[in-house]
């Protein structure tokens, strides 16, 4: 009986702080993590993109860690550093250090690319990011 408790308790612990750490966060956000998953980069920067503008703080700062994940992604250089500006420059961001934040936002693109692997069964976007003149 013991052991059913400590099981019990160990669950709603773990399920708790997944849960307290996305308290604050719209799901329309939190849907933008999973097309990203999916490869939908340009539906979830529409999304992103209007939190970094009209979202609280923490949302503020959770859409300018994915829009640096698809820019990674897309492998667009300029637009991720413009990215890594932007968040710099904003209240969030602001005494930040580059190099820290730069990490941070690596750390969330390999979970992506884990969820990506375990959901799609590859880590990589099949996509053609070559533009044509």
């Amino acid at each position: 009986m013991k052991k059913l408790l400590l099981g019990l308790m160990a669950v709603s612990l773990v399920s708790g702080c997944s849960y307290v750490s996305n308290y604050g966060v719209h799901g329309k956000l939190l849907g933008a993590e999973q097309q990203i998953v999916q490869c939908e980069y340009e539906a979830a920067l529409d999304t992103l993109q209007q939190f970094t503008v009209v979202g609280s703080n923490k949302e503020k700062s959770q859409a300018f860690k994915y829009m640096g994940v698809v820019y990674q992604e897309k492998m667009d250089l300029e637009a991720f550093n413009h990215t890594v500006d932007r968040f710099l420059f904003s209240e969030m961001g602001r005494g930040g250090i580059r190099a820290q934040i730069i990490e941070e936002w690596n750390e969330a693109r390999r979970t992506i690319r884990e969820k990506r692997l375990y959901e799609l069964g590859r880590a990589e976007c099949a996509t053609n990011f070559a533009t044509t003149s």
